[in-house]
């Protein structure tokens, strides 16, 4: 179970701010009823997101929420930018195995698949980090 000591590490962008707002309350609602330390930082963008994660990492991180919307465009940008962050935050916890870490970076094809998600799969993303936080930290 989490303490007071324990921290969660919510790294949004600022990217759709209105959207990523209820994202970070919904996740932040959650949070509050474990006993935790919840911490923000926002990126730039998704694809700073694993490397801001890695810069605000201390020995009192539990885990990481990562949450970020990436919107299809006319261009391959949307490709690149979906699969380098994907990619990212996937060595980050490859590389921190002992720190939880969720990647809640939604990508669509538009704003209504967007709005059909966003705050149910964040709150699908919160469970699935508490979950896995309580696991790392059973006895095997």
């Amino acid at each position: 179970k989490m303490t007071k000591n324990d921290e969660i590490l919510i790294i949004h962008t600022d990217w759709y701010i209105n959207f990523i707002s209820e994202m970070t309350n919904a996740a932040s609602e959650k949070l509050e009823s474990e006993a935790c330390t919840i911490k923000y930082f926002t990126a730039p963008g998704s694809l700073e997101i694993a490397a801001l994660a890695k810069a605000k990492i201390t020995s009192k991180t539990k885990g990481i929420l990562a949450l970020g919307i990436v919107i299809k465009g006319e261009t391959s940008h949307y490709d690149l930018v979906s699969t380098e962050t994907f990619r990212s935050l996937g060595q980050l916890a490859l590389d921190y195995p002992n720190i939880s870490i969720i990647n809640g970076v939604i990508c669509v094809d538009h704003k209504y698949q967007l709005k059909k998600r966003y705050i149910s799969t964040t709150k699908n993303n919160v469970n699935a980090l508490i979950t896995l936080i309580n696991e790392k930290s059973s006895e095997a």
